[in-house]
């Protein structure tokens, strides 16, 4: 039996983990991480945009928190982040990534996983369930105008995917996803993504997060940009206590989930 028709067929409800954009922000999603696990949450499918999309795609694979905050440093996200010259090639990030986690395919993970990025010539959004972790997590990082698009192979030239679903809880239920648990980096930040220069980008690319999200994690960044590389241990700080600060909401919800996928 393949691991799909396995979750679709357990008892249990599928618990699905959304991590939104954000940046070096990012470092709220260890802290959220460490949160579940300290909660000994655990989640069945993964999805995620821009560093959403790094930190998921490495915790699908079975790294630890500890792990991820390790590969991150050998991904050098401050110089991924801070002091950048315009138009760089994003083609040495996706050959760290992809040596990081072992040159695998979204397939080959150990959860399933989805990310999305954004097609530059008609803003429409790009699902990755398959292909190359790297080129997929990389084309869904590509902030502009640090970085050129990264073109895949079907020859589309892709940018982040904060551009038009920066929470794609949606693309996670596609997964087969009972509950949701999703985290928003930019929930107390002004909502100014939507670059006069890409008047297709959306309005509101938070929208399917909460559309589709059961909880909604929001950790309390309002403070950090997100190039604020320096700040990594109070941001993880700050997602760590936005989870535990509703530790018995969320497992409220997983008992309820559970009731309703056992009737």
């Amino acid at each position: 039996m393949g691991l799909f028709s396995f979750l679709f067929k357990r008892s249990k409800p599928v618990i699905g983990l959304c991590l939104g954009s954000g940046g070096a922000k990012g470092f709220a999603h260890l802290g959220a991480l460490k949160a579940f696990e300290d909660l000994h949450i655990t989640f069945d499918v993964v999805g995620g945009t821009s560093i959403g999309s790094i930190i998921g795609a490495f915790y699908a694979d079975g790294y630890t928190v500890t792990d991820i905050n390790g590969l991150l440093g050998s991904l050098n996200i401050k110089e991924m982040l801070t002091g950048l010259p315009i138009n760089m090639d994003m083609s040495g990030i996706n050959k760290n990534i992809d040596r990081a986690i072992g040159g695998k395919s979204i397939e080959e993970l150990a959860k399933p996983f989805v990310c999305v990025a954004t097609d530059i010539d008609t803003f429409e959004e790009v699902v990755f369930t398959s292909g190359k972790v790297g080129t997929a997590v990389s084309a869904s990082s590509c902030y502009l105008p640090y970085f050129r698009p990264v073109v895949d192979t079907e020859g589309r030239r892709l940018i982040d995917g904060a551009y038009v679903n920066s929470i794609p809880a949606d693309r996670v239920k596609d997964l087969g996803a009972d509950y949701i648990i999703s985290v928003d980096l930019s929930a107390f930040t002004e909502k100014d993504f939507k670059n006069k220069q890409f008047p297709g980008a959306s309005d509101n690319p938070s929208e399917q997060g909460y559309k589709h999200s059961d909880i909604m994690i929001t950790p309390n960044l309002k403070n950090y940009k997100a190039t604020n590389v320096f700040a990594r241990h109070d941001m993880y700080e700050l997602g760590y206590n936005a989870v535990m600060t509703r530790a018995d909401e969320i497992k409220l919800g997983l008992k309820n989930a559970k009731k309703r996928k056992t009737k």
